[in-house]
C-alpha cells in the first residue's frame, strides 16, 4: 500500500476491484504447498551441470497473451528442504530439485518452459556440430478446474541417454 500525506489528510492508494493486486492480497496468506488454487510444477534433480541450468516459466491465456506475471503468483521449495517457502525475486524458474507452487486465477492456460542460450551454462552437446539454441518445452494445456495439481518437468534426451537441449512437461513423472 502507498501512503501519502497531503495537507494533513491521509490518502491510501486502493487497488481496483478484480485487479491483480486484489488477487495477490487474497492469496498472500495461502500456504506454498498444495491447496485448491495451486498447481505444483516439479523438476527432479538431474545429473551434472543440468541440475543448475534453469528453465523459465511462460504462461499464456487462451488468446495467446503472456500472463506469466499477471495471472499467477509463485513460490518455490527445494525438494531436499521441504516446507521452507522461498519467494522469487524476479523471474519464475526451476532448477533441478525444485517444486514451484503457482497460485493461478481461474481459467485455461498454456504452460511452457524455456532456457535462453545465455542461461545454458556453456552446455556441451554430445554432437559437436550442434550450435547453441534456445531450449523450449512442449505446451501443456492446463485448466484450473482440472483435478491435476502436479505436473512434472524433465530435460530431453537423445536415444543414447545424453541431454539434448529442451524440456518435457508431463502429467506423470519420468522414470
Amino acid at each position: 500500500m502507498i501512503f501519502l500525506f497531503l495537507a494533513g489528510t491521509l490518502v491510501v492508494a486502493q487497488p481496483v476491484a478484480g485487479s491483480y493486486y486484489d488477487f495477490v492480497e487474497a492469496t498472500k496468506d495461502l500456504p506454498a504447498g498444495h491447496d485448491k488454487t495451486s498447481l505444483i510444477i516439479y523438476r527432479s534433480e538431474n545429473k551434472g551441470v543440468m541440475n543448475d541450468i534453469r528453465c523459465f516459466l511462460k504462461l499464456e491465456d487462451e488468446d495467446g497473451n503472456d500472463v506469466t506475471y499477471t495471472a499467477c503468483t509463485a513460490t518455490y521449495e527445494w525438494v531436499s528442504i521441504r516446507n521452507v517457502v522461498n519467494q522469487y525475486k524476479k523471474k519464475y524458474f526451476l532448477s533441478g530439485g525444485m517444486a514451484m507452487h503457482l497460485k493461478l486465477k481461474k481459467g485455461k492456460y498454456q504452460i511452457t518452459l524455456y532456457t535462453p542460450i545465455d542461461q545454458q551454462a556453456n552446455f556441451t552437446y554430445s554432437d559437436s556440430s550442434i550450435q547453441p539454441f534456445q531450449w523450449e518445452s512442449n505446451t501443456f494445456i492446463y485448466n484450473t478446474e482440472n483435478p491435476t495439481k502436479v505436473i512434472f518437468v524433465y530435460p530431453t534426451y537423445t536415444e543414447n541417454g545424453f541431454y539434448s537441449g529442451g524440456w518435457i512437461i508431463d502429467y506423470k513423472e519420468h522414470k
